[in-house]
């Protein structure tokens, strides 16, 4: 890999000194401001995207939507503007620390408990005064969760969040993280994504972080989304036995199906973990795996544990739900066992008669062999 050809270079009031890091859309560079000294890291939008006018409005948006969370959780924008060669870029306080994804491959898999319990609190303090300034983050996982060294969390990358009903990223159908997503995120059902939606994906975020695994199972992202829109989630006890039952019914009542049965906002689900915490568990064992749960084939794992009967609902239930514009269901739909239809009592005689009649064929056809070989 070459140098970026962008490093030294200046931006505005900023020197580009390196690259933090790259992905699909952007590249973000650690820079100093050239008269105070202020470090900062820069996020530069590819040349192409910056001359769609709709992908810029994606990130100013994020700038607009972030700037107005007065919360320590959330990451300050420093500045705005556009490069000589047209990339439109932002510039945000620069962070120390690492990702929870990186925290929790650092520990092989799974984060401690004990490390864990302060992390999902700020986290929760974090979301909870995001959700009061009327935005809905809509991507949250371990890579969008800062963790900072010396205490403290950020949340990142609000490209996808919605506020008050304007979404920012202009989306029509799905977007965010597959393994990440509530159903009703997955069924593009837009409308529906709220702050109970933030609960559902952090729930996730906090089931992978501390069992190694992710809620669904599923061998690629077609077969993840179906699995997000119609899978009924497996408690975490199912991973990760080991746990508290208090700590397992904070993250099961999160990844409810039905919004209804969540909690119905981050100020509750804080609580309820705080009063988790089980202090007399210093740290999890160590994760042990046959194989990577991403890459395990669908197919195969129905082989092992077939689905119980219930395990499934219809998305047709929250599709149907979305359009007659009625509340989220008031209660939990009873498990549904898959029964074969029964037959008519007309259709039972028919059969006894068809059976009937094809044995006495076969006795007639057996007799008149017989009569023949004896006259024979």
């Amino acid at each position: 890999m070459g140098i970026d050809v962008r490093i030294g270079r200046v931006l505005g009031a900023w020197r580009l000194e390196s690259v933090l890091g790259s992905g699909g859309t952007s590249t973000v560079y650690a820079a100093t401001h050239l008269k105070d000294g202020t470090r900062a890291a820069v996020k530069l939008l590819d040349r192409e995207l910056s001359q769609r006018p709709n992908v810029l409005r994606v990130l100013l948006a994020e700038a607009r939507l972030v700037a107005a969370i007065d919360h320590p959780g959330t990451v300050k924008v420093l500045d705005d503007g556009v490069a000589e060669d047209g990339c439109a870029y932002l510039v945000f306080e620069l962070l120390v620390g690492r990702s929870l994804e990186d925290l929790r491959q650092a520990h092989g898999g799974r984060v401690p408990l004990d490390e864990m319990m302060p992390i999902g609190d700020a986290v929760m303090d974090a979301l909870r005064a995001v959700h009061d300034a009327g935005v809905v983050h809509r991507d949250l996982k371990p890579h969008n969760i800062y963790v900072l060294e010396g205490g403290g969390v950020k949340l990142l990358d609000f490209g996808l969040a919605k506020l008050r009903g304007y979404t920012a990223d202009a989306a029509q159908d799905v977007f965010g993280t597959p393994s990440f997503m509530p159903p009703e995120q997955a069924l593009g059902l837009t409308k529906k994504v709220d702050a109970q939606s933030d609960v559902w994906s952090l729930g996730a975020t906090l089931f992978l972080a501390l069992s190694g695994q992710p809620v669904h199972v599923a061998k690629g992202i077609d077969a993840m989304l179906l699995t997000a829109k119609s899978a009924r989630p497996r408690s975490l006890a199912d991973a990760a036995p080991e746990l508290g039952s208090k700590i397992v019914a904070v993250i099961d009542r999160a990844l409810s199906y039905h919004k209804a049965e969540r909690w119905p906002d981050m100020r509750a689900m804080r609580a309820a973990w705080q009063e988790a915490h089980p202090h007399w568990l210093d740290t999890l064992p160590p994760p042990k795996f046959d194989a990577d749960p991403s890459f395990v084939d669908a197919s195969a794992l129905a082989e092992i544990a077939p689905p119980r009967p219930g395990s499934l609902f219809d998305p047709r239930e929250l599709v149907s739900d979305s359009l007659q514009g009625v509340p989220a269901h008031p209660g939990a739909i009873p498990a549904r066992s898959i029964r074969t239809p029964s037959m008519t009592r007309d259709a039972r005689r028919r059969l006894v008669m068809h059976v009937a009649i094809a044995i006495a064929a076969v006795v007639f056809l057996v007799l008149t062999v017989v009569s023949a070989l004896s006259v024979s």
